[in-house]
């Protein structure tokens, strides 16, 4: 063969290349253009939270009977209530932040507190981690199961009350989907007498598939 042949064919086949590369990147790129973002939305539902001890309807108040472990026996007083607000804190129409006020309340006082949130997006989400008064909770272990988490509320520097949280961690909530998540509050030892103690609640959630635990 001869040598401007051989070099005519050489072009040729650089100009297939570069033809197929073209035609890949064109075919990777126009299929790039159909990937769609979701919404990642959630909300407490209204009308869902339950707890034993509301101040309207007044009840009598329960006892921390079986501490180190959650459970109580209701007593035959009514001293204590707690008051529970949702709230909708950066005016999107969600009610995305849990209000609670425990009022009148001291040692032992407990209660145990029941909702629903619900993924109001486009996405699956699972619930990343919860937000008590700005301390963040990414799981909770076996230890904090079995023994529960000490919350200093009036910065004293001792804990005002102890918190057992239903581990729904990680659990994925489809579009419409929801969620039963619950968790039992003492007062200890070392709150103050006849306190109104307050704290607020709020959850992060993430893509269902970019879940991880810190």
């Amino acid at each position: 063969m001869k040598k401007g042949s051989i070099h005519m064919l050489i072009v040729a086949l650089a100009g297939i290349l570069v033809l197929v590369g073209l035609a890949m990147w064109i075919t990777n790129l126009k299929a790039n253009t159909y990937v769609e973002t979701g919404e990642l939305d959630w909300r407490f539902v209204p009308g869902t939270v339950l707890q034993l001890d509301p101040c309207y309807p007044s009840t009598n108040d329960w006892n921390a009977t079986y501490l180190p472990l959650p459970g109580a026996i209701q007593l035959d007083k009514d001293v204590g209530c707690t008051s529970i607000i949702l709230i909708d804190s950066d005016g999107d129409g969600d009610l995305d932040t849990m209000n609670v006020t425990l009022i009148n309340v001291y040692p032992w006082y407990y209660n145990h507190i029941a909702f629903k949130v619900h993924n109001d997006g486009t996405i699956p989400l699972k619930i990343w981690r919860v937000v008590i008064n700005s301390l963040e909770y990414y799981a909770l272990n076996e230890q904090e199961l079995e023994q529960g988490v000490e919350l200093d509320l009036n910065e004293d520097g001792e804990p005002d009350v102890l918190i057992w949280w239903g581990n729904n961690f990680g659990a994925q909530l489809d579009p419409c989907w929801s969620a039963d998540i619950s968790f039992d509050i003492t007062v200890l030892q070392t709150a103050p007498q006849g306190a109104t103690l307050s704290f607020t609640i709020s959850f992060d959630a993430i893509a269902w598939n970019e879940y991880y635990v810190p």
